[in-house]
């Protein structure tokens, strides 16, 4: 079976260019930061490194490799700055890799801000057409999904006016009811997305699940342990950049629990 998707030895860095080796002041207090990263392993991002012209780099990926087939749904877990988001942006075609490279086959789905593209004097109609053109949806596509996307968000009348005029719940309903709208091949997400009042939340909970199990691959980054054992059969451990463990959700996990322990010890 080919794989939907490949990272194969993907490394990305940040340059730092306010920050020079040259500068003894900030090359020692540089040293210092690093020195102190090394010995407590501090859960603060990437690697510090300096390349050749002496610009201090921040590692955000080291070597990453693996393959996901259709039906995997991936966890990445790790600490703030661990690489999650980075390694999501990557994978959504966000980042190009200066190193490795990234193979997919299929529509590609990031799911990072679901808000995005809101437009205050725009209708909620309008916002269709605008968050599903954002989303990657052809206008037939579009087009094809407005009643169902009206009928869903239960919006009645307001969805003839600006969307300045919504409560933030009504927005987020909307918001959620266009995104979920169409299913992709690789769907990409951090965190699982909210769907505003409770009373709706059952209803969307349900659609959620149906937009997540209808996508051939998912990779969501996540804090949380029962968030991962929930949704995915795998997944990737993240620190500093580099990738620790990939495997089996519950291994994955007992490693990722080992790792806090160490690092609040």
């Amino acid at each position: 079976m080919e794989p939907r998707i490949s990272f194969r030895n993907v490394t990305i860095d940040y340059p730092i260019f306010d920050v020079k080796a040259r500068s003894l002041k900030r090359h020692l207090v540089m040293s210092k930061v690093t020195g102190l990263v090394s010995r407590l392993n501090l859960a603060v991002g990437g690697n510090l490194q300096q390349d050749s012209s002496g610009t201090v780099i921040v590692r955000a990926l080291d070597s990453i490799n693996f393959s996901l087939f259709d039906g995997d749904r991936l966890a990445l877990l790790g600490h703030n700055g661990a690489g999650k988001s980075t390694l999501l942006k990557v994978a959504a075609g966000i980042y190009e890799p200066p190193v490795g490279e990234v193979i997919s086959r299929g529509r590609v789905m990031p799911l990072f801000n679901i808000m995005e593209g809101m437009q205050p004097d725009a209708n909620g109609v309008e916002m269709m057409r605008v968050r599903g053109a954002l989303l990657g949806l052809t206008e037939n596509q579009i087009r094809e999904k407005i009643d169902e996307i009206i009928d869903f968000c239960e919006l009645g009348d307001y969805i003839n006016v600006p969307v300045r005029t919504y409560s933030t719940g009504m927005l987020v309903r909307l918001a959620f009811a266009i995104t979920t709208a169409v299913p992709s091949d690789i769907l990409i997400m951090d965190e699982i997305i909210g769907a505003g009042d409770a009373s709706f939340f059952k209803r969307a909970e349900e659609r959620l699940k149906r937009f997540v199990d209808q996508a051939r691959v998912l990779i969501i980054a996540t804090h949380s342990p029962e968030t991962a054992r929930q949704w995915c059969n795998k997944a990737i451990l993240l620190e500093h950049g580099r990738m620790l463990e990939f495997g089996p959700v519950d291994e994955v996990i007992s490693a990722y629990a080992r790792l806090r322990e160490t690092q609040h010890s």
